[in-house]
């Protein structure tokens, strides 16, 4: 990165109000490169305080500080932490301290409940009731989307147990899922960034350009259900793609990965009839699509990062929206 006067050749992140460079640590960062590279020059408090381990919180602090003519760059272009984003820290380390972040293992045991009694009750009635038994199991492969969604984000031990969860459930992998879905979190609704917003050509939510447009774009509205039903099945062949490639690039958990999406399917196929579990697949991809992309359209998008802070992202794409749930805090 240049000015006027100088270049900066390292790799420099602001976390809490000090700059590292991660140049050394990019290649052995275990999600990827990738995450390093987006956050170039930015501050990163706020990503790596939801993402990380307590020990993760801890290991950083040993990484590299930037060189004083790098800092003194990104002084004069990346503002301060503003009086938002303070506050939003503020708040966090309160909430914490009042256990607001503990989980509630007798919701969990609940939720898991659902989804296993929406299983069961799919497979005894897929031989003698098949329709009913697509229904649920549609239901329980949404269900145990949400589920795996808290699971490969989560920090705390148990989500750290239950990571494979999608995996088993779902035939969603981890790390297909943390690759994609990280990044809606971390660069929330950033035209071009964020993969959940990039539903064209079959859905498009802001006008593209002219070379990219397409004759679909004027009956989108009368046609949404068709593609929005692919959902799950087009994730599920990415997440066989996305952990055969982690397996060669050795990344950490993706033999687990691979061995937990062979037992979803060998259960899948063993215990239900093709006609019943291939259109359950596309049950369960236009509930999900039916929840997510509404809601996604319903929000703030930014053709760029937000000048000011992640915080004021967030409450920009998220405000006005309300959830029982107390891990989404």
């Amino acid at each position: 990165a240049c000015d006027e006067e100088a270049c900066r050749t390292s790799l420099d992140v602001r976390i809490h109000n000090k700059w590292y460079d991660l140049s050394g640590w990019r290649k052995a960062h275990p999600a990827g490169d990738h995450w390093i590279d987006w956050y170039d020059g930015r501050d990163a408090t706020e990503v790596m305080d939801a993402f990380h381990t307590k020990k993760a919180l801890e290991m950083y602090k040993r990484l590299p500080e930037s060189k004083p003519e790098s800092i003194n760059m990104l002084k004069d272009i990346v503002p301060d932490d503003s009086p938002t984003q303070i506050a939003f820290r503020k708040l966090r380390a309160e909430l914490e301290e009042e256990g607001w972040f503990e989980r509630d293992l007798l919701n969990e045991a609940k939720l898991l409940g659902i989804w296993t009694s929406l299983v069961v009750s799919a497979a005894l009635t897929a031989h003698s009731i098949p329709v009913l038994s697509t229904v649920l199991l549609g239901l329980s492969m949404t269900n145990a989307g949400w589920l795996g969604h808290d699971y490969v984000h989560g920090v705390d031990d148990f989500s750290m147990k239950m990571r494979n969860f999608a995996a088993v459930a779902a035939g969603l992998d981890p790390i297909w899922w943390s690759d994609k879905h990280n990044k809606h979190h971390a660069l929330t609704n950033e035209m071009g960034v964020d993969e959940d917003i990039a539903t064209d050509p079959f859905l498009y939510q802001w006008p593209p350009a002219p070379e990219n447009d397409s004759p679909l774009r004027k009956i989108q509205h009368l046609i949404f259900y068709i593609p929005f039903s692919f959902l799950f099945a087009l994730w599920r062949v990415d997440s066989l793609k996305v952990v055969i490639d982690a397996i060669e690039q050795k990344r950490p958990n993706a033999k687990s990965e691979l061995y937990s999406l062979l037992i979803h399917y060998a259960v899948l196929l063993t215990l239900f009839p093709v006609h019943v579990w291939v259109p359950a697949v596309f049950m369960s991809g236009l509930v999900s699509a039916l929840i997510m992309t509404p809601t996604y359209q319903s929000e703030e998008l930014f053709e760029d990062h937000p000048s000011d802070s992640w915080v004021t992202a967030q409450l920009c794409s998220t405000r006005s929206k309300c959830s029982r749930h107390d891990q989404s805090l």
